[in-house]
């Protein structure tokens, strides 16, 4: 009898091996979507903290009333994501906008404050939040 060298590759093995990809497979898919949420939750976070940090400046403001500024200091972006920031003192919202993460409120108690947007344009120095005559303004210095 002659000797096979070759070897040969058993449907248990074919099995085994099937099972341990697609096992693999779905531990790899699992951690990406936790990944993908642990990030837009980093996003959400950071985009909060901003809109927060400028809730804070306009109620120092408002309850120091006149002659009195803050300089807030924003990030240019966020994880590397522009946003917006725009204030409706009708609602009383402050709202961090991006596509990503869509639109992030914040509120303050008072409405005496000027309606006001800022963009990419405005987080290159500090933000100014001062005391004008009846109302609270902010703007980019």
């Amino acid at each position: 009898m002659r000797s096979d060298s070759r070897g040969f590759f058993s449907i248990d093995a074919m099995f085994a091996l099937t099972l341990l990809i697609v096992i693999s497979s779905s531990f790899l898919n699992v951690y990406e979507g936790r990944k993908l949420v642990a990030n837009q939750m980093i996003l959400s976070l950071e985009g909060k903290s901003v809109g927060e940090r400028l809730a804070t400046a306009l109620n120092t403001v408002y309850a120091n009333r006149e002659n009195f500024e803050v300089y807030v200091e924003l990030p240019e972006n966020i994880e590397g994501y522009s946003y917006t920031v725009t204030f409706d003192n009708v609602s009383r919202r402050i709202l961090v906008e991006n596509s990503v993460w869509g639109a992030l409120i914040s509120t303050v108690t008072f409405t005496d404050i000027e309606n006001f947007t800022l963009g990419p344009e405005n987080y290159e120095n500090d933000i100014r939040v001062y005391w004008d005559g009846s109302q609270v303004k902010v703007v980019g210095t």
